[in-house]
């Protein structure tokens, strides 16, 4: 994005997202192949701080740059300065890319 280009950042519980194709075991989101049909993969271009529900605050537990999955069935295709992107409600993701071990007793 050019300097003091126009653009919009998500608000209430919207995240944009820029759909990318999720590399196997890619980080610690680990899931079933059969899963990787129903699932769909993105980065965070731009999120909301929160969102209130029932009334109280709720922190966004997002940022932009992390890699998240959402249920194919969730989520608007738009298009931002010929750029397409996918409208996700925060409360519609399921996982997030994260680095670390995973440890299975």
């Amino acid at each position: 994005m050019a300097e003091n280009e126009t653009f919009y950042a998500a608000v209430n519980a919207n995240v944009f997202v820029k759909e990318i194709k999720q590399e196997a075991k890619q980080g610690m989101m680990l899931l079933p192949d059969s899963l990787d049909n129903d699932f769909t993969f993105g980065e965070v271009i731009s999120v909301a701080e929160g969102y209130f529900e029932n009334g109280m605050f709720v922190q966004s537990c997002v940022a932009h740059g992390d890699i998240i999955a959402f249920p194919k069935i969730s989520g608007t295709k738009i298009n931002f300065n010929s750029i397409p992107l996918i409208r996700v409600m925060q409360q519609d993701i399921v996982a997030k890319q994260v680095q670390g071990t995973i440890k299975i007793d």
